[in-house]
């Protein structure tokens, strides 16, 4: 089963309008927030039915994402399971309860995504089972 949340941060990502205000890293390994009023003000309330971006932080630590602090991926978030393009990658995403706030990568051991995309490039775009899948899970929601 793929979480929610994590299913909803995919359906925005893959929205072409919402690509000013959040956005994939061009690796794809990672996403960044670039307008936080508009993501605060748009986003936000449609996906997550409150305005609240320490809820959303919350919920994203809560998942696993990670701040990275350097670089020229310096304030995007990442998990090794949330890639573009291969959603069905969530389902191997676990709940880790009590965190608060979103937790920075270990800067020294943070990873370098743009080498491992070198290495492992990602699809561009989705497979059209997996879009069909994200579109109708949001719909139901």
């Amino acid at each position: 089963c793929v979480p929610n949340f994590v299913i909803k941060l995919h359906a925005i990502l893959i929205r072409k309008d919402l690509r000013s205000v959040i956005t994939w890293m061009p690796h794809g390994r990672s996403w960044k927030i670039i307008n936080l009023p508009e993501f605060e003000k748009k986003v936000l309330p449609q996906y997550f039915k409150q305005s609240n971006m320490k809820s959303f932080h919350r919920q994203a630590n809560g998942w696993g994402f990670r701040r990275m602090l350097k670089g020229p991926d310096k304030g995007s978030f990442y998990n090794e399971f949330f890639l573009r393009g291969v959603p069905h990658l969530c389902k191997k995403m676990k709940r880790i309860g009590g965190a608060k706030t979103i937790e920075d990568a270990n800067i020294s051991h943070e990873p370098n995504l743009w080498m491992i995309s070198t290495i492992h490039p990602l699809p561009e775009t989705m497979r059209q089972d997996d879009l069909n899948f994200i579109v109708l899970k949001t719909i139901n929601e």
